[in-house]
């Protein structure tokens, strides 16, 4: 017991002489162990030696604590790694923003009726904020508090837009995703009159590369859990879902990274009026080849070496 609390934690803790001590009552106890089962009456000496078999055990064969730095380095390679391995449901997740931004961006410019529906209320006011080209000053005080907003809010929506993928069917997550597309293409098409358009895009694109694919993968984890429902394949439902719940798991980290990394461009970078478009629209442009460049390669030489060995 005593050795079992030094070793508790790491086995490296020990003396040489002291693990090898370990390892030697570890195996005459486990030999107690098996005695004690076969002859023995006594429960209470039975739980204590079982319990005392398990600490040495969990102790004895612990394994070594890696560097955080490795641990991190792992997990980016498994984000990227789930990324191309669910790549069929990101670009689904995809097509569907894309579409919808497009859709409506033609049927609002075709029926007025449709942007009129999308200007009540306060969104009057944003709408016609967009048309002025113009984005008021903004204290460092303003900006944090806005970063500090993005940061709390956005990742709320992306988990629950993921994890009601299951509850619904991937029927809730489709409807998000074609509502945030929605969004923009009636946006763009009530500037587009007033030749804003460039300024839309170069104005959302810094914080959208990351907010917009963090978007797209709480969609694809919506709809990966979904999918498992709908096709469960041999599997029972309950089983399909777990099967792919690490993997939705993932895409979900993943999109709540995204949207805390775009949090500060946004509240500082991108609504900043001293800062010219040019500059937004390059920084856009290099932040979505790095992510791009990123999603497609980083570990994809281990994954393939793993296959091959499979």
């Amino acid at each position: 017991m005593a050795l079992c609390d030094l070793a508790d934690g790491s086995p490296t803790k020990l003396r040489p002489a002291e693990l090898k001590e370990m390892i030697r009552l570890y195996r005459r106890i486990s030999t107690d162990l098996a005695v004690v089962r076969t002859v023995s009456t006594n429960p209470s000496l039975t739980n204590y030696l079982n319990d005392l078999t398990a600490r040495a055990y969990a102790s004895v064969y612990q394994e070594p604590r890696r560097p955080i730095l490795e641990v991190l380095w792992e997990s980016i390679k498994l984000a990227a790694g789930t990324v191309r391995r669910r790549k069929a449901f990101v670009f689904t997740s995809i097509t569907i923003f894309l579409f919808c931004v497009v859709s409506m961006y033609v049927l609002t410019l075709s029926s007025p009726a449709v942007l009129a529906a999308f200007k009540k209320g306060e969104m009057s006011g944003v709408f016609d904020q967009w048309k002025s080209g113009i984005f008021p000053e903004a204290s460092s005080s303003k900006g944090a508090m806005a970063t500090a907003f993005y940061a709390s809010h956005n990742p709320t929506v992306s988990i629950i837009t993921g994890s009601l993928g299951a509850a619904t069917f991937g029927i809730l997550s489709v409807l998000f995703i074609a509502q945030n597309g929605a969004m923009l293409g009636v946006l763009g098409a009530n500037l587009a009159p007033v030749h804003r358009v460039d300024f839309l895009l170069s104005s959302i694109a810094p914080h959208g590369v990351p907010e917009i694919s963090g978007m797209i993968m709480a969609g694809a984890a919506g709809l990966l859990l979904g999918y498992s429902l709908i096709v469960p394949g041999r599997k029972t439902r309950s089983d399909s879902l777990r099967s792919v719940g690490r993997d939705a798991i993932v895409l979900l980290v993943i999109s709540i990274a995204l949207t805390l990394i775009a949090a500060p461009i946004e509240g500082f970078f991108s609504f900043n009026p001293h800062v010219p478009g040019y500059v937004k629209t390059t920084v856009a442009v290099l932040s979505l080849a790095a992510w791009i460049l990123f999603w497609t390669q980083c570990g994809r030489n281990e994954d393939e070496a793993r296959a091959a060995s499979i």
